[in-house]
C-alpha cells in the first residue's frame, strides 16, 4: 500500500474546537489492509481512528473498522461517530440514517440536522451489567482511590465491554485521582479488561446527570477524554442504582468527562423504560473537523 490517503481529524462530543474527544476519519479505506490501518492509528496518535469502506453486506451502508494507537477495538463510540461526521461533511450521508459492519456486529447511527449542526445517536444492543467479582483492592490501589472515596450509592459492575464501572463518592474524589499507569495496566491486562471507568453524580454544570473519568493504558490510551462507548452501559447502570427517574418513558441526561484535562466533553444519554427497567439506550453528540489533510504512507 503506498500513495496519499486522505484523513480528517474531529473532536467529537463537543461543539467547538479543541475541546471533546479528537478522532481521525479515513474513507474509501477499501485499500488498506488491517497492518495499514494500525500504521496509521498509530502515527495520527489520537484515541481513535475510523477506517470507512464499502460494505459487501446487503442492507448495510459502510464497512467501519476503529483502531486506538496500539490495537483494533469492536466498538468505540467517539470513533463510531468521527466516521459518521466525515460522511456527513463529505456529503455521503444524504439521509438520517447510517448502518455500519463492525467486527462486533452491526451498528445503527441516526443523524439529527438542525440549527446548523448533526447531532449523531448511537443505538449499540442493549447492554447488560454483570457484578465485578476481582480483587477490587488493588484496582482502588493503582487508582489512588481510597475506600472512603469510593461511592456507595451504586455497586462496582462489569460492562459489556470489560470496562469497570465504580461510582466516586464526590467530585472531590473523581478530581483527586492520580493512577498508577503502569500498575493499573499490570493489574487489568490480565485479566482481559478494557478500562476503568469511576463515575460521579456530582457534576461540573448544574443540571448534568453523571461526570466520569475513564482509565485504559494498556490500550495505549493513560487517561481517555471521552468515551461514548461506555456511557451506554452507565445509563443503564444509573437507571438500575435509583440515580435516574424509573417510570415509564423517556429519560434523557446529559454527561460530562474531559473537563480536568481541559477538553469538556458533553454527551447525552437516552434511554426508554418499560417497567422500571432499560428497554432501549441511545448515546448522542456532536463533532466539529479541525483538520484535513493527507497522509503518505509507503508501506
Amino acid at each position: 500500500m503506498s500513495g496519499l490517503i486522505p484523513i480528517i481529524q474531529a473532536d467529537v462530543f463537543t461543539e467547538r474546537p479543541f475541546a471533546g474527544n479528537p478522532a481521525a476519519a479515513v474513507l474509501d479505506a477499501d485499500r488498506l489492509d488491517a497492518p495499514a490501518m494500525q500504521r496509521i492509528a498509530a502515527e495520527m496518535l489520537v484515541p481513535g481512528t475510523a477506517f470507512v469502506s464499502a460494505s459487501t453486506q446487503a442492507g448495510v451502508d459502510w464497512r467501519l473498522r476503529m483502531f486506538t494507537p496500539t490495537r483494533e477495538v469492536g466498538y468505540s463510540g467517539h470513533t463510531a461517530l468521527c466516521g459518521t461526521h466525515a460522511l456527513v461533511e463529505s456529503g455521503r450521508l444524504p439521509g438520517d440514517r447510517v448502518t455500519y459492519d463492525t467486527p462486533s456486529g452491526l451498528l445503527r447511527v441516526d443523524v439529527e440536522r438542525g440549527d446548523g449542526r448533526a447531532l449523531m445517536w448511537l443505538e449499540p444492543p442493549l447492554p447488560a451489567c454483570r457484578p465485578f467479582e476481582g480483587d477490587l483492592g488493588e484496582i482502588l490501589d493503582a487508582l489512588g482511590l481510597s475506600r472512603a472515596a469510593v461511592g456507595g450509592w451504586a455497586r462496582p459492575v462489569v460492562t459489556p465491554d470489560q470496562d469497570l464501572l465504580l461510582p466516586a463518592r464526590d467530585l472531590a474524589a473523581l478530581r483527586a485521582l492520580e493512577p498508577d499507569m503502569r500498575r493499573l495496566a499490570a493489574v487489568r491486562a490480565p485479566q482481559h479488561a478494557r478500562g476503568v471507568c469511576v463515575v460521579s453524580r456530582e457534576t461540573v454544570d448544574p443540571g448534568s446527570g453523571s461526570h466520569c473519568r475513564f482509565f485504559a493504558p494498556h490500550y495505549g490510551i493513560a487517561e481517555d477524554i471521552v468515551t461514548g462507548s461506555v456511557h451506554s452501559t452507565l445509563g443503564v447502570w444509573l437507571l438500575e442504582a435509583g440515580a435516574l427517574p424509573a417510570a415509564d418513558g423517556r429519560v434523557v441526561f446529559t454527561a460530562e468527562q474531559g473537563d480536568g484535562l481541559g477538553r469538556p466533553g458533553r454527551l447525552q444519554v437516552e434511554l426508554t423504560v418499560k417497567g422500571g427497567r432499560a428497554a432501549r439506550v441511545r448515546v448522542g453528540g456532536c463533532a466539529v473537523t479541525v483538520l484535513t489533510g493527507s497522509l503518505r504512507s509507503g508501506a
